[in-house]
């Protein structure tokens, strides 16, 4: 599966897995313990879930069943060789911990479903039980508040629905559930790189538009305490510089003078200049240090990897002056080309 899908489906998926298991797989888990997905025997396979379960059970005297391990994996593609993977993963992990596991395979691609559940050389021996996103009514998630699971939702079964009403609906159901304007951003996004499974990117990204959706740099935790410690270093560099300056310049002039006021009167008035310069200057490369790393996260959150790519750029923009706008570009531009053009043009 491609890498940008993979990831936002293992953190989201990740996060909630265990709303996921009772809502998709209708399993009851009092407890659902992580293990680690890396298997290396003679080579290394490194699945997408591995969980020991540990399922409800109220006729039994613990109240739980015996544990077992479940393992899923996540697919966009219809692909000849899963159901070998699938076996090999399944080989793995009872050579790892001396038990099959129960597996699941979750694809989420556009193309209709044609992968078998089993290898087709062991027949009924060997299964696994696959769940198509697209036959999960979308409802299912877009109403529970939990906004990795509206998420989700995009990749569900509309039911006829209009994909511009569902849309519309997902957006507005991820602004009430989520407050923070930085993780709105994010979840927005991963809507959007989401929908392109399902051939709704154009829409999606019509409806993200219409978001109401404001990210001041400036206000964010992140940039605050990148603001802070950047008025903090350049402030301590600031008085030592200054001291420094005020020193060397306070005994120049003493020593021209001769005389024992004017070396004290040349420290004390450099020692304050240099100390207020450095001061300034501080605060100013404080100031940059910290709207570099707010304009670095906002970058992040709205273009990913390829907003990343425009840092060296930014960087190089040594006047506080011209970084402030950008803020406001990054929020008003559409794609990261029309936002380098912006950039080029301060």
């Amino acid at each position: 599966m491609s890498g940008k899908y993979d990831k936002i489906l293992k953190e989201i998926l990740g996060k909630s897995i265990h709303v996921f298991i009772r809502k998709i797989l209708g399993i009851d888990a009092v407890e659902v313990t992580p293990l680690n997905c890396k298997m290396q025997i003679t080579n290394e396979r490194e699945a997408d879930f591995m969980y020991r379960i540990e399922e409800r059970d109220d006729s039994s005297p613990s109240g739980k069943k015996p544990p077992y391990i479940m393992h899923i994996e996540i697919h966009a593609k219809n692909g000849p060789k899963i159901p070998r993977r699938m076996l090999m993963y399944w080989l793995f992990t009872d050579e790892i911990y001396d038990e099959y596991p129960k597996q699941y395979l979750f694809y989420v691609g556009k193309e209709p479903l044609t992968m078998p559940d089993h290898h087709p050389k062991l027949g009924d021996a060997y299964k696994y039980t696959i769940i198509d996103f697209s036959t999960i009514d979308c409802e299912t998630f877009v109403n529970s508040g939990s906004p990795e699971e509206i998420v989700v939702s995009v990749l569900c079964n509309f039911k006829g629905k209009d994909g511009t009403i569902v849309l519309e609906n997902i957006f507005r159901k991820l602004k009430d559930a989520v407050t923070d304007a930085l993780q709105l951003s994010k979840y927005i996004r991963q809507v959007e790189v989401l929908s392109q499974l399902r051939g709704l990117e154009e829409i999606a990204a019509k409806e993200a538009k219409k978001m109401p959706l404001i990210f001041d740099a400036t206000k964010d935790r992140l940039y605050k305490q990148g603001l802070e410690k950047g008025l903090t270093k350049g402030k301590r560099k600031g008085r030592l510089e200054g001291r420094l300056e005020g020193r060397l310049e306070g005994r120049l002039e003493g020593k021209l003078e001769g005389q024992m006021e004017g070396k004290l009167e040349g420290r004390l008035e450099g020692r304050l200049e240099g100390q207020l310069e450095g001061e300034r200057k501080g605060k100013i490369e404080g100031r940059r240090e910290g709207l570099l790393e707010g304009i670095q996260l906002a970058l992040d959150i709205k273009y990913g990897d390829r907003g990343l790519s425009l840092m060296d750029k930014i960087s190089a923009i040594g006047d506080v002056n011209k970084l402030e706008p950008l803020k406001d570009l990054i929020k008003q531009s559409v794609t990261v080309e029309e936002l380098e053009k912006l950039i080029d043009q301060i």
